[in-house]
């Protein structure tokens, strides 16, 4: 009975750190002008996320994300402009924290992690 408390601890640990949120996710501020006209990209908690195109027609992307590596995901994203269409899109975080957006094996633009929430205000 002396191993339930260290076992109970060591459970308890391995559920929050693999509970943890991707480093992806968060609130990201564009930290370069780009062909896009993305200001801010929002990469929320459950998978989801959202940019706003100024410069290419118009349009807000509504995109579901997944993890391809610890730095490293995927968007498939819609424009408002024709639900329809799919693009996908890459995120990549580097090591000091920064991130890159790539469509088409193409960098858009470089990103900037704001301290806000990226869940929905309710």
């Amino acid at each position: 009975m002396k191993q339930l408390p260290s076992l109970l601890i060591l459970t308890t640990i391995f559920l929050l750190v693999a509970c943890s949120p991707h480093p992806a996710s968060g609130v990201w501020k564009a930290s370069t002008d780009n062909d896009y006209g993305i200001d801010k990209l929002t990469m929320a908690f459950d998978g989801k996320a959202h940019f706003i195109t100024t410069k290419r027609n118009y349009a807000e992307w509504h995109c579901f994300w997944t993890a391809s590596s610890k730095t490293e995901t995927d968007l498939k994203c819609t424009p408002s402009t024709n639900p329809e269409q799919e693009e996908s899109y890459t995120l990549m975080i580097n090591d000091q924290g920064f991130a890159e957006l790539k469509h088409s094996d193409k960098q858009i633009t470089s990103f900037i992690r704001l301290d806000e929430n990226p869940s929905p205000k309710k």
